[in-house]
């Protein structure tokens, strides 16, 4: 699943830059965050060399960029980038309510929004890289390059994995309005809808994991780097803002008719090819044994 530019109609704009300071607080890491549309980090994660290793942490403008354009896709979701094994990256995902958000304006004329993480209705569920798993070591943790599995491909493909998981939401509390009764446990309706997402949630770990080992095992080659999305990033993401910012929406849709073209659900595509989810633990200890040999770490 590519990120599909359309530089073609937009290569004439400048690049500008906005940067924003992230606002985040040690005792209450989801309040007080700047987003990206919808994407929000936590002050204190390591995003390794797509951080300007600042404290409070924050992205690269050439990465901002690129995961403001694909939180920019998933309007109805939103994405949290917490601290989590070994301060690397983990993700957690919500449905965002549809309603306006408030915020609060403090004396230093900061803006702070209020999120409530346990939120019955709309909590934010951990995916892929959660709580103190050893994965992020491996998956989610940002390149020189572009090439899978980079924090931003693999916050999209938790943005897809999170569309999965609400498909089931709704089609559970579709079922249940049909019922006179309605029995679901002691596990809530978002608990039930993870649970039936479980093997899929497995078979893209895999694959990433997959795709980690092939980035460690075959380095990549100076044209696969010289072709890779990575080096593009700043002129192109730069360039589409700029087209966003300056274009009518009804210029937009006319332009985005002549350049669409269909992506592949990344979903489908794992669990055909990873049907056996029982084969993370055997990558894991491969990509650990290969590291140790090699005398690779990640710091």
């Amino acid at each position: 699943m590519k990120i599909n530019a359309i530089s073609n109609a937009i290569n004439s704009f400048s690049n500008k830059s906005v940067s924003r300071k992230n606002q985040v607080s040690d005792n209450n890491p989801v309040q007080n965050t700047v987003s990206f549309k919808g994407v929000y980090l936590e002050d204190t994660v390591n995003l390794g060399d797509a951080s300007n290793k600042t404290i409070p942490a924050t992205f690269f403008k050439r990465d901002a960029l690129l995961i403001n354009k694909i939180a920019s896709e998933y309007p109805n979701q939103d994405c949290f980038i917490r601290r989590g094994y070994a301060s690397f990256p983990k993700l957690e995902y919500r449905e965002r309510p549809p309603v306006v958000q408030n915020f609060s304006a403090s004396p230093f004329r900061e803006y702070k929004i209020s999120v409530e993480p346990n939120d019955e209705e709309y909590p934010c569920v951990p995916l892929i890289l959660d709580g103190e798993s050893t994965l992020s070591r491996f998956i989610g943790l940002p390149s020189y390059f572009s090439l899978n599995p980079s924090l931003s491909y693999t916050i999209k493909v938790g943005f897809e994995l999170h569309k999965k998981l609400l498909e089931k939401k709704y089609q559970i509390m579709e079922a249940v309005g049909k019922n006179d009764s309605v029995i679901l446990g002691e596990k809530t309706l978002v608990e039930k809808a993870h649970e039936a997402i479980q093997e899929l949630e497995e078979a893209v770990k895999r694959y990433l994991l997959e795709s980690a080992f092939l980035v460690l095992e075959k380095k990549p080659s100076a044209r696969q780097i010289y072709e890779s999305d990575y080096l593009k990033v700043h002129s192109t993401m730069d360039a589409e803002r700029m087209y966003d910012l300056t274009t009518s929406r009804a210029k937009q849709a006319e332009i985005h008719s002549m350049l669409e073209n269909e992506d592949v659900d990344i979903c489908d595509f794992v669990a055909k090819k990873y049907p056996d989810y029982q084969e993370n633990v055997r990558m894991n200890e491969q990509l650990e044994s290969y590291m140790s040999a090699n005398r690779i770490t990640i710091n």
